[in-house]
């Protein structure tokens, strides 16, 4: 049977087809607003690089991070921090992508039904 005029199966419009968004519309969404966080380590970030020259920004980020836990301005000052979850091994799969497992195969003997064997 022959294919539709419809049907178009260029690069070109699969790719027109597999566009969720135009540019257009991503240029107008406004920016979300930085968080409390960010805020903060915008402000301490000048501070602590004039104080430390030539330290390097992850030591920089373990410092403020560290100093945001006893802030006024974090609203989760004095709670305590949410239990982390144990990260998987690196070989293991996953639990949800799991084969099923299929009984092995059985052999003749059993299948025959024969009770020779009391």
């Amino acid at each position: 049977m022959a294919k539709s005029a419809t049907e178009s199966t260029t690069k070109a419009a699969t790719k027109r087809a597999n566009t969720k968004t135009s540019k257009a519309e991503k240029e107008d969404k406004p920016k979300r607003a930085p968080s409390a966080y960010n805020l903060f380590v915008q402000a301490h970030m000048k501070e602590w690089k004039e104080a430390h020259p030539g330290a390097p920004i992850k030591e920089a980020m373990s410092e403020i991070a560290a100093m945001w836990r006893e802030a006024p301005e974090n609203p989760n000052r004095g709670k305590e921090p949410k239990p982390r979850k144990p990260k998987a091994a690196a070989g293991a799969p996953k639990a949800s992508r799991k084969k099923k497992q299929t009984p092995p195969p059985s052999s003749d003997a059993e299948n025959t039904g024969d009770a020779s064997d009391d």
